[in-house]
């Protein structure tokens, strides 16, 4: 299922064991190789470390209620977890950043993005254009196979524009259609 972003935030962390909020999801940690969510931040009064760590494996259910994990003992300190400290060190955010295709055209930036709840990739990136250019051209949704590459600075995608021979099918594809109201007549070219 795919959701926005915003809708995980400020989530409830409810125990299966008790049956009560652990804690609030508050943030996440996006591991830009991957384009995938490492972990969140959740925040709660319960908790030993504040902001603590869920990472996405330990999430038995998103349901109506929230986030569902075993016990408070799914929620850790950022204490000694050297490799999402790795990922945390890179700064990394996908909201902001800026978008251009292949040939280093602006498409915008980053406005929001969804997520795939079976494995918490990033699969859309949702772009805004400022409020100049907004006003001749409209935001855009990149899928995930589109994107080239990532960075702290930008994300490169592939060049909306329809190439040669994918124009070439469709004219023929269009001359080749057949009135099925009028038997013998086609649609004249182009």
């Amino acid at each position: 299922m795919l959701i926005t972003i915003d809708n995980l935030l400020s989530l409830p962390v409810m125990s299966l064991q008790t049956g009560s909020q652990l804690a609030e999801t508050t943030g996440v940690i996006i591991d830009p190789r991957q384009l995938a969510i490492a972990a969140f931040y959740v925040e709660g009064q319960g908790l030993e470390q504040s902001p603590s760590i869920l990472h996405p494996s330990d999430i038995r259910e998103l349901s109506d209620l929230g986030f569902i994990v075993d016990d408070a003992d799914k929620l850790m300190s950022l204490e000694g977890l050297v490799r999402l400290e790795e990922i945390i060190d890179f700064k990394f955010e996908l909201v902001g950043l800026k978008v251009v295709d292949e040939h280093k055209r602006k498409l915008g930036k980053v406005s929001d993005y969804s997520i795939e709840t079976t494995d918490y990739t990033v699969v859309q990136v949702y772009t805004e254009q400022s409020l100049l250019r907004s006003l001749s051209t409209m935001s855009s949704t990149i899928h995930r196979a589109q994107i080239i590459s990532v960075n702290n600075n930008v994300m490169v995608v592939q060049s909306p524009t329809v190439k040669d021979g994918v124009k070439q099918v469709a004219s023929d594809a269009r001359q080749a259609f057949t009135n099925p109201f009028r038997a013998g007549e086609t649609l004249p070219p182009d």
